[in-house]
């Protein structure tokens, strides 16, 4: 287990599936943005971006939960060798259980950086395997909450450059623009790869 490995077999299958992986989670991180509302006034001029949709920010927020658990069970059927189908794009699996999981921790961890984000940080750290616990176990939210608090805070030495890694990847994407296309999809699958090996199981190649 290593992150190396992790990004090699990480591209190895993004080849495989590239169509639909990058179709997917870029479609999804499109709706998720479109109600973003960020804008500021600098020397009385407004800069930001918003297409100025109804509540724009909830909506966004709540898109980005259902993304999340589209492209986790993507990666969750990647990394056990089940081929992946269009219908995948818009399933759900356990939907109440990941649901709930997703948004206590999206609450948690924003609770954590309007305190003082070092703990917001170390929230979302620790409870970043929520909803694979929910999607791939079939537990209700609290307890894969519960879970990724347990398996994270006693392998923090091993996966936290998974975490690392995966946060440059997100960066770098942003900072290319066009190539979150790749990255984002490359750091989606590194976390299932480390979710899957930290348990003792391998991926499949």
């Amino acid at each position: 287990m290593s992150v190396g490995d992790g990004l090699s077999w990480a591209w190895s299958k993004l080849k495989d599936n590239a169509l639909i992986l990058i179709v997917g989670i870029g479609l999804w991180t499109i709706l998720s943005n479109l109600g973003i509302d960020a804008r500021t006034e600098l020397n009385g001029h407004e800069y930001g971006y918003s297409l100025r949709i109804p509540f724009g920010n909830y909506f966004s927020f709540i898109i980005r939960l259902f993304a999340g658990l589209v492209t986790t069970n993507m990666s969750l059927k990647v990394v056990t060798g089940r081929p992946l189908n269009w219908n995948d794009l818009f399933s759900f699996p356990n939907f109440g259980a990941s649901f709930l999981a997703g948004l206590l921790t999206a609450i948690a961890t924003s609770v954590g950086l309007i305190l003082c984000i070092v703990p917001g940080i170390i929230v979302a750290f620790l409870l970043s395997y929520s909803v694979y616990f929910t999607v791939d176990k079939g537990v209700d939210g609290i307890e894969g909450m519960k879970a990724s608090w347990r398996i994270l805070s006693t392998h923090v030495g091993e996966l936290l450059p998974f975490a690392l890694t995966g946060v440059g990847l997100y960066l770098l994407g942003g900072i290319t623009i066009i190539g979150w296309l790749v990255t984002i999809p490359l750091a989606v699958l590194l976390t299932a790869y480390s979710y899957v090996r930290i348990q003792g199981y391998d991926v499949v190649r």
